[in-house]
């Protein structure tokens, strides 16, 4: 477990997830975000939550939930993790009602210090939606840079939509 200051922890998925994963991963409002764009089965899920936590240097990949109060509000998630470049993307959601309350900030930057400190990587990067402003105040009070702009990215509701990319170098 990852302690995020006095606001909770960031921990593996555990089988008593499987509900509130399932909500998520099926709130359509979200699948522009992310790769999968159809809804997912509880079965699949739960064999999901029963592999992990999975092998990074395997599946490149590492999710954390963010637990507050022993309930599951948010997941942050390391993707396209290179073990010999030491980068990665990162993901992050939360619950509607724990939003723009510091709470991603925290545990942002909980998560960091472990993939800096721990893991030792030199490199983080975020995609994030042009229109999404939450979500770039977010990355930039974490001095992530902006890097450039990714032309009609992300699919949103048949409306294609630039992306900024956001990088953290770790010094």
């Amino acid at each position: 477990m990852i302690k995020v200051g006095d606001i909770g922890i960031l921990r593996a998925l555990e089988p008593s997830d499987l509900n509130w994963l399932y909500g998520l991963e099926n709130d359509a409002s979200l699948w522009h975000l992310g790769i999968s764009k159809e809804p997912w089965s509880r079965d699949v899920l739960l064999k999901y939550i029963d592999s992990q936590p999975g092998n990074l240097m395997r599946d490149g990949q590492l999710r954390l939930v963010l637990e507050v109060d022993g309930a599951p509000v948010g997941a942050l998630d390391l993707y396209d993790y290179d073990a010999i470049a030491r980068k990665g993307g990162l993901g992050i959601v939360l619950n509607v009602e724990h939003r723009g309350q510091g709470v991603a900030t925290a545990a942002l930057r909980s998560f960091m210090n472990y993939l800096f400190g721990t893991l030792g990587m030199q490199m983080l990067y975020a995609v994030v939606p042009e229109s999404n402003t939450p979500s770039k105040t977010l990355f930039e009070t974490l001095d992530f840079q902006p890097s450039g702009t990714l032309k009609h990215w992300i699919l949103n509701d048949g409306q294609f939509e630039n992306a900024v990319l956001y990088q953290y170098l770790h010094s």
